[in-house]
């Protein structure tokens, strides 16, 4: 139960992040979290000697692409800074209820590197009945020349994008899914600080810039929720966690294709 003295988001983001689908949060995360989460990966992206579970999947190898997928599931470190307690107060704020933990994501993105394409978290989770709800902790302060994230403000309230055809072509780092983007709607860029953290609506739609600079990463962790009324969540974001470490079972898998059809079942983000 939160109290007056564990809110963490103020009236003014909460009614942000409900008319624009998106807040940023300072400090929920102390600077030596934020130093710990850094030495982690960085230390595991440079280390010899991979762990057969804790993987970095490549993305483009030209272009030093990388990031890991799901690494709360293999590290006790990375799991607590998912289930952050000050997180899980803010997520509760926003969301109205308990949260529930669905995916752990880390990205590096050196200096050089590409963009992501324009998308909405939820084609990918296909949560139900209410969308998820993205976590984005900023390991290094990320503008519009090191590749910070661009939003659609108020596009939460819309439903999902779906690709006209195409497969995989579609989901490739850096192309966008959202095959006919809404010409009326306008991205604007999100600039956040070392630790901060962005929340957005699983139907947010956003994605990010390159990285133009030649000595800066742009590095994040990334969480993505559901709501603990949530009824449904994709295969690949099973086994579904409450904010205390516990498998809950009463979320399923959907059945059959969601909103853009049997091909697109599970996608992983």
């Amino acid at each position: 139960m939160l109290t007056a003295t564990s809110m963490p988001i103020t009236a003014e983001q909460k009614q942000q992040f409900d008319e624009l689908g998106y807040c940023v949060a300072a400090g929920l995360f102390a600077e030596s979290e934020i130093q710990e989460i850094e030495d982690f990966f960085e230390a595991y992206k440079h280390s010899a000697v991979y762990d057969n579970e804790l993987k970095y999947e490549e993305i483009d190898f030209t272009q030093r692409q990388l990031r890991a997928m799901q690494p709360h599931r293999y590290s006790g470190k990375a799991l607590g800074w998912f289930l952050q307690p000050g997180v899980a107060a803010a997520l509760e704020q926003l969301l109205g209820r308990e949260a529930l933990g669905a995916q752990t994501m880390y990205y590096f993105k050196p200096p050089g590197a590409r963009g992501q394409g324009m998308h909405q978290d939820n084609f990918y989770l296909l949560a139900k009945p209410a969308t998820c709800i993205a976590a984005w902790t900023a390991i290094d302060a990320a503008d519009t020349d090191n590749g910070c994230l661009y939003v659609v403000p108020g596009s939460h309230r819309d439903s999902i994008y779906c690709p006209e055809a195409g497969g995989e072509k579609w989901m490739s780092y850096g192309d966008s899914h959202i095959s006919k983007f809404p010409r009326e709607q306008k991205a604007a860029p999100v600039t956040v600080k070392r630790g901060e953290t962005l929340f957005f609506s699983g139907n947010l739609i956003h994605g990010s810039g390159p990285n133009r600079t030649k000595d800066r990463s742009r590095r994040t962790f990334i969480g993505h929720y559901i709501d603990e009324a949530s009824e449904q969540v994709a295969k690949f974001y099973h086994p579904v966690l409450n904010m205390r470490g516990d498998v809950v079972s009463n979320v399923s898998v959907p059945e059959g294709g969601g909103p853009c059809g049997d091909g697109w079942q599970g996608a992983v983000h």
